[in-house]
């Protein structure tokens, strides 16, 4: 027996077609929510794709003929994404009776010490509040505190793009740490946490798989659920995940140029990367931060340091003489 009626399917699609996530790709809806996988790959594997066809007509599609379930499947994870939008949607209007000024998610960003000006590249979001921020020309946290206190309620959001202006909202530490490289129990955001978060936005059988590949140690348990991986797809990976490292580096420069110090004095990248309290995304971060770190050190080098650097950490790592 069907789950939903050819009445909520009309109610679901009416919805979705003023909503920004209607050209988002439903595996990462599906992947958004938590839920069972959306069984069909593709580029055109959209919600946009289904919303145009009647109850009676998506029965009749060749991904969904004579499956019943599959079509409740994809009205449960579009009613789920459009579920997102009532707690949202009070939030918003709430935020909207305030001025501009007295915007909640600024107030936390000043009291923790969150730079406005943050780059979202370096943030820990997922594919559809990229989307979202992209079409709304966002690239900023403060861009982002803004086009939560801007946004209509008739926009559907959902997903971390909610959980994130939630946790900015009220200021909710832990929640702020998922999105942000911001330390619990400090202030400001961090190198160390960037680089892992970083490590963090790739699915978590690619961070055990790397962390593996890099020879860290890791549980049983994690070491059966890494990801089987050539040598090639691993080079290819990390060559990705190396500029927006780079780009960290260079956001966090006085932390970098702390780094270098504290690593020419004999300290550890292990040691350094110990707070991200996460054994495969620790080993990640080491391993594509340390060529970067090197190859900083060696351009702001200078003939009267060179004794001293021999006898600190880039000699013995790197086998400088």
């Amino acid at each position: 027996m069907a789950k939903f009626s050819s009445s909520e399917w009309d109610e679901i699609r009416k919805k979705f077609r003023h909503s920004i996530m209607a050209d988002t790709s439903l595996i990462s809806l599906a992947q958004n929510l938590d839920t069972k996988e959306w069984p069909h790959a593709g580029e055109e594997e959209k919600p946009s794709k289904y919303i145009d066809f009647t109850y009676d007509e998506l029965l009749m599609l060749p991904e969904i003929a004579g499956r019943s379930d599959q079509a409740d499947h994809l009205m449960g994870i579009l009613k789920e994404t459009l579920a997102f939008d009532d707690p949202f949607g009070d939030m918003v209007a709430q935020v909207e009776e305030t001025s501009a000024k007295e915007n909640p998610i600024l107030k936390t960003l000043g009291r923790l010490n969150i730079p406005e000006d943050f780059p979202l590249l370096l943030g820990n979001f997922s594919e559809g509040t990229r989307i979202v921020c992209a079409a709304e020309s966002v690239k900023t946290v403060g861009g982002f505190a803004n086009l939560g206190q801007q946004m209509s309620t008739r926009v559907v959001l959902g997903g971390d793009f909610r959980h994130a202006l939630n946790a900015l909202t009220h200021g909710d530490e832990e929640g702020i740490s998922q999105f942000l490289p911001y330390r619990k129990g400090a202030t400001g955001l961090h190198l160390a946490e960037s680089i892992g978060l970083i490590a963090a936005s790739l699915p978590r059988p690619e961070q055990l798989s790397l962390a593996k590949f890099y020879g860290a140690k890791l549980p049983a348990a994690d070491a059966a659920a890494a990801k089987s991986m050539t040598k090639e797809q691993v080079e290819k990976l990390e060559n990705s995940l190396r500029v927006t490292v780079a780009s960290a580096l260079d956001w966090f420069k006085a932390e970098r140029d702390a780094l270098v110090g504290d690593l020419t004095d004999g300290g550890s990248l292990e040691r350094y990367f110990v707070v991200i309290n996460d054994s495969a995304r620790e080993a990640i971060a080491v391993r594509l931060t340390s060529s970067l770190v090197k190859a900083h050190a060696k351009a702001h080098s200078s003939p009267a340091s060179g004794e001293v650097k021999k006898r600190g950490f880039f000699s013995r790592l790197f086998g400088r003489g």
